[in-house]
């Protein structure tokens, strides 16, 4: 399928066109003055004209072949003229634009013929419905050198727009806060490459036309972020209309009105969940203290200590100060009251995603390399301790 993208042309009741000629084969620009009497052939000539999607300012023929110099002629389905070449000499030439006169806005038919300059002016000239003073060309078996192709319109790439907000994420997924298409599409992440859109590491699934919000824009990113930086996100429109994201070969950025490409550019803050770890063994003591044996913070964090319920952890009864990623071990704490009977005690790492320094109950925990919670659990077993006198 072809698409073409030509600029508009007008078509009055008396069309006189007169353009620079196109370069045939083995032909110059221009055409040698012959002896007016001796009519230019108009025998044999060919046309390949197939069905195509088009912008709709213009349709593309593959390929033609004129024994003299002529011009592509566009009708429609009632044989109105609505489209017309520049002057092409005798020869072959392939990949031939045709603009309509007014862009089309719906699937149509399409008749593409080819006409001989027979007057040798280099101007078309139609004057319906007397007569085409440039007359059809004929192929060699005397049928008229024309072509009938079924036009679609691409779906349009003007009239979108994108909001997508700076955000910390841990790697994956990206949040896109709304999206207008002007066609069904897709919104793509994409890295920077030196200051432009590079190889797509995440995207949506095809997107209505209109605005969409929500869960839908919450992009999954492969491989996940591992530095903080920028990324771009871009809105395609899925031009080929296959329902699959293909930059390179077939769908095409969603423009502004403007004519702007619907993109931003924001500072991604990568805040790394994994690796994070943390071992900590059974162990027996009075109630005064608790003992972690290691811990392995991606990024700067805490380490959240907290009493069972039930199988779960639940109220917190020691936690660390701030600490930078890195590992720490031998590890002891506190608890905020001292522990008086044997129980099960709950140690997870905690990252300061909002990186505040401050532990805030919404903060996520570390994960593993795994992709397992970073928290790990141990049985206390309460001793009392010796009053000193042998009893």
């Amino acid at each position: 399928m072809t698409r073409l993208r030509l600029p508009l042309l007008l078509l009055s009741s008396l069309v006189v066109w007169t353009a620079c000629a196109y370069e045939s084969s083995g032909t110059t620009t221009t055409t040698s003055l012959a002896d007016d009497a001796v009519p230019p052939a108009t025998s044999p000539a060919s046309i390949v004209f197939e069905d195509q999607r088009i912008e709709g300012s213009a349709v593309l023929v593959e390929s033609l072949t004129l024994p003299a110099t002529g011009f592509v002629v566009l009708q429609d389905a009632a044989g109105e003229l609505i489209g017309l070449s520049e002057v092409i000499g005798p020869g072959r030439i392939d990949d031939v634009p045709v603009p309509f006169f007014v862009p089309i806005d719906a699937d149509t038919t399409v008749s593409a013929a080819l006409h001989i300059d027979m007057d040798r002016d280099r101007t078309f000239i139609y004057e319906p419905p007397d007569s085409f003073i440039d007359v059809p060309a004929t192929t060699a078996e005397g049928a008229a050198a024309a072509a009938t192709a079924s036009v679609v319109l691409l779906p349009p790439v003007a009239g979108g727009d994108l909001a997508v907000a700076e955000q910390r994420i841990s790697g994956s997924p990206l949040e896109v806060q709304s999206v207008t298409l002007p066609a069904p599409g897709f919104v793509a992440v994409q890295v920077n490459e030196g200051g432009a859109p590079g190889r797509v590491i995440g995207a949506t699934g095809l997107l209505p036309a209109g605005t969409t919000e929500g869960e839908q824009l919450m992009v999954e990113l492969d491989p996940p972020l591992r530095v903080t930086g920028r990324v771009f996100v871009v809105a395609y429109v899925d031009r080929d209309e296959n329902g699959v994201l293909d930059p390179d070969d077939g769908d095409e950025p969603a423009q502004t009105e403007d004519g702007e490409a619907v993109q931003a550019d924001p500072v991604i803050t990568v805040v790394p969940l994994d690796p994070s770890s943390v071992e900590a063994e059974d162990q027996e003591g009075d109630g005064t203290a608790i003992a972690v044996a290691s811990v392995t913070l991606a990024s700067g964090g805490f380490v959240d200590i907290r009493i069972d319920d039930g199988g779960i952890p639940g109220e917190r009864i020691a936690r660390s100060e701030w600490l930078a990623d890195g590992t720490y071990e031998d590890l002891v704490f506190t608890p905020n009251r001292p522990l008086d009977a044997d129980t099960r005690i709950w140690v997870r790492v905690v990252i300061d995603f909002d990186e505040n320094q401050r532990l805030g109950d919404a903060e996520p925990l570390g994960v593993t390399e795994a992709g397992r919670p970073a928290i790990a659990s141990l049985e206390y077993t309460f001793v009392e301790p010796d009053d000193g006198d042998g009893s």
